[in-house]
């Protein structure tokens, strides 16, 4: 096995061309300033190549990179359906949830359009959840990017990370949804091509000698058991339907076709990216790289300047910068719409701005406290399932429920009530017990416990509606 490798210190070579691409990528956001009826929703404008283009920024972000890599590392090929389950749920979201999410031109959050059909106890249960999980996945960004600016910056990743936190929030404070939505069309092409020019540097090192590699399309499974194959299928899978930022991609459209044609030629792009960024991971293992923990596999190939010479390092830190910073801002500004229009909704008369002044307050306050939890809980892929099984236990079959016009929850709404809160508890008990170790298959048993109560609550209507049969 080849050694591993840490650099010394700064790459001051790769820092030139690493800070201007991605200075490159965020002069768009540093340059608008989001009008106080666009800072939400961004004026609800935007076309299919906008809303497609945010789609797969955002989900390439730190756990469709360094995450990526480091399981492509540890276990091979199977790393492919972190995002290959985020593809199929992508084009159900354009197929399928489009319609249903923009039925009600006036909704403006997800939670809010759970409120119209299950009443506020539902709305306040739905924005609770994304308010405390998505600052997880926020921090799992800030995490990820720290860990790469650590590479050109001679300060540490803790360092570096509060730099990158403090510039996001910031232009995200600023510009609103109409900043996010401009970057992203920006760093989508740097992320790929950092990712290319990462596998084509990763190719060049020389092959480890072993056993052939499965055929294909049987290595897609490799190091997957068929419990971990469904549970990524339903619990990452479903939060690429009914997740809160994707979701909010979906009411930034123009129209249905814009939304629709968005989301699925998103979906149908992230098949071949994520063969990509799993290629990486698996290339590198198969080079004989040794090293502890497969979190280190994409820093290892940027820290080899014999393998990615200096200028090439600086596209790749350019990229993955883009990537975490794409996931991280649509994140704040989703959590800040959540804070402000579900659960504290101040009072305000319409038009006069202070809907938008307390969102630009949320912004920071989500920002300091994900930045926080980043330096207390540094991870990428353990945060963010952590937050998807939480979420997808508790909201994912009351949410998809509701592309159905109509049905029984929607006059008892208390059944659904009680399976978000029971789904949604499972995993954490699950996780904390020690019952189950697997945070896939927890949250796939959160969603197995929300449907129990939903199947029990359609029982107990059906019951009710029926005449006693007299025997």
């Amino acid at each position: 096995m080849m050694a591993g490798y840490a650099p010394d210190g700064p790459d001051w070579q790769a820092l030139a061309p690493a800070l201007l691409l991605f200075a490159a990528a965020l002069v768009p956001a540093l340059l608008r300033h989001g009008r106080e009826r666009d800072f939400f929703l961004g004026g609800r404008r935007s076309g299919a190549w906008t809303v497609g283009a945010s789609l797969l920024a955002t989900v390439l972000g730190a756990s469709g990179s360094l995450g990526i890599v480091a399981l492509a590392y540890d276990r091979g090929w199977g790393a492919f359906w972190w995002l290959g389950s985020g593809a199929v749920g992508l084009m159900l979201l354009g197929r399928f949830w489009v319609p249903a999410m923009r039925r009600n031109p006036g909704v403006r959050t997800l939670p809010e359009w759970a409120g119209t059909l299950y009443g506020e106890p539902a709305r306040v249960l739905a924005a609770g959840l994304i308010a405390v999980m998505w600052t997880a996945v926020i921090a799992a960004q800030w995490n990820a990017a720290g860990t790469v600016l650590a590479f050109f910056l001679p300060a540490g990743a803790p360092a570096a990370t509060i730099v990158l936190a403090v510039l996001v929030t910031a232009y995200t404070l600023r510009g609103g949804q109409s900043a996010v939505l401009r970057t992203d069309r920006w760093q989508l092409p740097l992320i790929l091509v950092a990712m290319a020019v990462a596998l084509a540097c990763a190719r060049r090192l020389p092959a480890a000698a072993g056993g052939p590699a499965p055929a294909f399309p049987g290595v897609l499974f490799q190091g997957l058991t068929p419990g971990t194959w469904v549970a990524l299928l339903v619990v990452v899978g479903g939060m690429y339907i009914v997740g809160p930022d994707l979701c909010s991609r979906v009411l930034v459209a123009a129209d249905d076709r814009a939304a629709s044609r968005g989301a699925f030629w998103a979906g149908l792009l992230l098949l071949p990216i994520s063969v990509l960024v799993a290629a990486v991971g698996v290339r590198l293992r198969g080079a004989g790289i040794a090293l502890e923990n497969g979190r280190d596999a994409f820093p290892w190939l940027l820290g080899r300047r014999d393998v990615v010479p200096p200028p090439l390092a600086g596209v790749i830190g350019a990229g993955l910068l883009a990537a975490m910073v794409s996931s991280a801002d649509t994140c704040l500004i989703t959590a800040a719409s959540v804070l402000e229009l579900d659960l504290v909704r101040g009072r305000g008369r319409l038009g006069d701005g202070s809907e938008e002044r307390r969102g630009r307050l949320y912004v920071l306050g989500v920002g300091a406290v994900s930045l926080l939890i980043a330096l207390l809980r540094p991870g990428i892929i353990g945060n963010l399932l952590l937050a998807y099984s939480f979420y997808s236990g508790g909201l994912l079959l009351p949410l998809l429920l509701g592309i159905r016009r109509s049905h029984p929850f929607r006059r008892r709404p208390a059944w659904v009530w009680s399976a978000m809160a029971v789904g949604g508890v499972t995993p954490v008990l699950a996780l904390a017990g020690g019952w189950i170790a697997d945070t896939s298959v927890a949250g796939l048993a959160g969603v197995a416990a929300c449907g129990a109560v939903l199947l029990l609550g359609t029982l107990r209507l059906w019951d009710g509606r029926c005449p006693a049969s007299g025997v």
